[in-house]
């Protein structure tokens, strides 16, 4: 009964997903670390078996998509939206936030070496990046912090997925470490 529920529950959250307080109030259950472990028999369940949908995480969000399998089929059907790209530099800001949340706008610019406030502004628009919160800081600036949009669109689990800041050393290194770890370059297709 609980694979039904939760399955019911799935399509019924659609977009927005399901996480694991959700799943945990569901059924009633003690704690989260209850609530990982019925996700997680269900995602070994349900995406073994032949079915058009499976059940993708992100960001310890759970959701229902298309199997690729399937997917020639039902865009025959579906007047399928196709998703804007981010720009160069929204997929820059986006992935400096990413490191960096909680930020400002300032430190983004310092960083960036640019005003960011446009792309910034974009990104809050398709909500990608959030506000959250206040600095304490002099005049206090609002803080900025990714969405779990940030996650679908990049088509990560977690920020820990992420290459590690060490990984990206410009300065002794030449252009060929700018392109050898260009995280977002396959996901500029899409958005």
């Amino acid at each position: 009964m609980k694979d039904n529920i939760l399955e019911a529950a799935l399509y019924v959250q659609g977009d927005e997903g399901l996480t694991l307080e959700q799943i945990k109030e569901l059924f009633s259950l003690n704690n989260i670390v209850e609530a990982k472990k019925v996700i997680n028999d269900f995602i070994k369940k349900y995406n073994e078996s032949n079915r058009g949908l499976k059940v993708v995480e992100f960001n310890e969000v759970y959701k229902l998509a298309t199997r690729e399998s399937v997917k020639e089929y039902i865009s025959k059907i579906v007047n399928v939206i196709r998703k804007q790209k981010l720009s160069n530099a929204a997929i820059e800001v986006a992935g400096i936030i990413a490191y960096k949340q909680p930020i400002t706008r300032g430190q983004i610019a310092s960083i960036r070496g640019v005003s960011s406030d446009q792309v910034l502004n974009t990104l809050l628009a398709k909500g990608v990046v959030e506000e959250v919160g206040i600095s304490p800081t002099v005049g206090h600036p609002v803080l900025y912090g990714v969405t779990n949009k940030f996650y679908d669109y990049f088509r990560i689990k977690s920020l820990s997925e992420l290459p590690k800041l060490t990984e990206f050393n410009f300065v002794e290194g030449t252009e060929e470490n700018a392109t050898e770890y260009d995280l977002f370059e396959s996901q500029r297709e899409e958005f």
